[in-house]
């Protein structure tokens, strides 16, 4: 079992758990979330970070056919960061953000962040990584909700600023499982 917790756990759009501690199997099965506030001790080997666990990223481009895309940008308003990266500010049209990377590598999608985060200082970060993890995988069929007996790979979104809520050019993001 792997224990892991942070500020907040970004379960899904409408679910964010505070001082909560998440627990997988070796193949990423959820099978237990512990609160630390109603627990009287706190669990054995949990390894404590600062920042936010959400669910992995999801690449739309990867995942669904080019016709379902095409129907998905009438819907959402959606950013290819592979090819495309944003160079205004991103004007709230009522329609949710999605960002599609292309490829769910860290190492690309923390050097994109880092370009875009100043046009993306409008929305909060559980906007924003919405827009990266659940509504692509609802798009696409995938699993998206931390929730026990789901499995995915948890991401931790790290140097957010927790007083504003937002992405900050610092903020990057990396594996835990």
């Amino acid at each position: 079992m792997k224990r892991f917790s942070s500020q907040l756990i970004f379960c899904s759009p409408e679910k964010i758990l505070r001082r909560t501690v998440i627990e997988q199997d070796d193949q990423n099965k959820i099978s237990h979330f512990i609160s630390l506030d109603q627990s009287v001790y706190e669990p054995a080997q949990t390894q404590f970070f600062d920042g936010i666990i959400s669910s992995e990223i999801v690449s739309l481009k990867e995942n669904i056919s080019i016709e379902k895309l095409d129907k998905t940008k009438n819907e959402y308003h959606y950013f290819d960061l592979s090819t495309e990266l944003i160079s205004s500010e991103i004007i709230s049209d009522g329609k949710p953000l999605l960002f599609d990377f292309g490829k769910n590598n860290t190492e690309i999608i923390n050097s994109k962040f880092k370009l875009v985060s100043t046009f993306l200082n409008r929305f909060t970060i559980f906007e924003i990584i919405a827009a990266c993890t659940s509504l692509p995988a609802q798009i696409a069929a995938k699993n998206s909700i931390l929730k026990v007996n789901n499995i995915s790979s948890l991401i931790l979104w790290s140097n957010v600023d927790f007083s504003t809520m937002k992405l900050t050019e610092k903020t990057f993001i990396r594996f835990l499982s």
